[in-house]
């Protein structure tokens, strides 16, 4: 073992694998964990360790020690990011992917596998093992790699404008909830810039035909953040979605069953109009809601609407919905049915659109913290 290349470079980078293997098979096996998108978020760390596996046998010279390695080389990283357009197309709730877009996603990696296994052949039947290309020398897998690399990159512009798009969607319905995605973008900027180390080392290598496989330590290591990154936050992000569809699914029971808006005679007609028109079609829910949004569903102008608020409620209109929000808030922290949902998921499913939002709206029309607050009711 003494002549093989160990430092703590792969040290650090098998240490990521070893964290990927296991969090992809307790994803992929466990019943809590499976949903429609953390099975895609599973096969994606999956892909990300097998991928920096490969390579680290490469780099540690095992595969010259063991020969065997260089004949099954497969390329993973063709599937991650074909499983990472999964996991956001489930993660977001849109519509059954089509076998057009599939073909695209997963014709690559067999293209690629075969081609693999045709150029072994023709060279181990024709001459010697010792003259398979080096992953790290001009040849067929460095021009590989940069198809890769432009494969890779397009899928990531393509899950990019998929996210933009769900976010610029306004409609609402009461009956779907609409998904968090900041992290996924934030996301696509760390697989870029992992991306452009891969592109660095790829152009010394044309350029300088090194056989050196340090060049692309940045991009190993960054995908070993990576590995952590979606491992921690993809499976809470998408545990937390799931949270949230059973609660809106119990609380529309809830709405069904008190549908009845009660009128009052001391306040403006077009004001309780606004009233009934939120109370039935719990329109605070949509995080998205804004005072052109509600002028149209009502049929009054913005201004009149806003005139209105203020008038018969001495709010404006971010605080008066914000108001029905922590109300909302609070009959469900007061409700033993939701004690087993978490206060952010709570917050969230009220129509707040982050943690911080909630808390700032929660403290300022109570005067209390959420958890204060949880903590008060419970121990009465």
């Amino acid at each position: 073992m003494n002549d093989l290349n160990f430092n703590v470079f792969n040290i650090i980078i098998i240490s990521g694998v070893i964290q990927g293997l296991i969090f992809s098979s307790i994803v992929l096996t466990q019943k809590k964990f499976i949903t429609n998108n953390t099975f895609f978020l599973g096969l994606v760390v999956l892909f990300l360790s097998l991928s920096n596996l490969q390579y680290w046998f490469l780099d540690t010279e095992l595969t010259d020690r063991y020969s065997f390695l260089k004949l099954i080389f497969i390329p993973w990283h063709w599937l991650i990011l074909p499983m990472f357009y999964m996991y956001v197309h489930k993660f977001i709730g849109k519509e059954k992917i089509t076998y057009r877009i599939k073909f695209f996603l997963l014709s690559p990696f067999f293209i690629v596998l075969i081609t693999h296994v045709l150029y072994v052949s023709l060279v181990y039947y024709s001459d010697s093992l010792n003259k398979i290309s080096s992953h790290f020398q001009r040849g067929i897998y460095i021009y590989l790699e940069f198809l890769s690399f432009i494969f890779n990159v397009t899928i990531m512009i393509l899950v990019h404008i998929m996210i933009t798009e769900h976010e610029k969607d306004k409609s609402y319905s009461i009956s779907w909830v609409k998904s968090e995605t900041n992290w996924l973008k934030r996301l696509i900027y760390v697989g870029i810039i992992v991306c452009l180390c891969w592109l660095f080392a790829l152009i010394i290598v044309v350029i300088l035909n090194l056989n050196k496989s340090f060049i692309f330590y940045p991009m190993w290591i960054g995908i070993s953040i990576l590995v952590y990154w979606i491992g921690y936050t993809g499976i809470n992000k998408s545990t937390q979605l799931k949270k949230r569809i059973e609660l809106r699914k119990k609380r529309i029971l809830n709405f069904t069953k008190n549908k009845t808006a009660k009128a009052s005679k001391d306040l403006d007609n077009n004001f309780q109009k606004l009233e009934n028109h939120i109370t039935a079609n719990k329109s605070y829910l949509n995080p998205n809601l804004s005072l052109q949004i509600l002028s149209k569903e009502i049929g009054l102008s913005e201004g009149y609407l806003s005139q209105i608020i203020n008038n018969n409620s001495d709010l404006n209109f971010n605080d008066y919905i914000n108001l029905k929000r922590v109300n909302d808030i609070k009959s469900m922290l007061n409700d033993i049915t939701f004690k087993n949902y978490t206060i952010n998921a709570i917050g969230l499913e009220a129509g707040f659109n982050s943690k911080s939002s909630f808390y700032t709206a929660f403290k300022k029309h109570t005067g209390k913290t959420p958890s204060e607050y949880k903590k008060e009711v419970r121990n009465l």
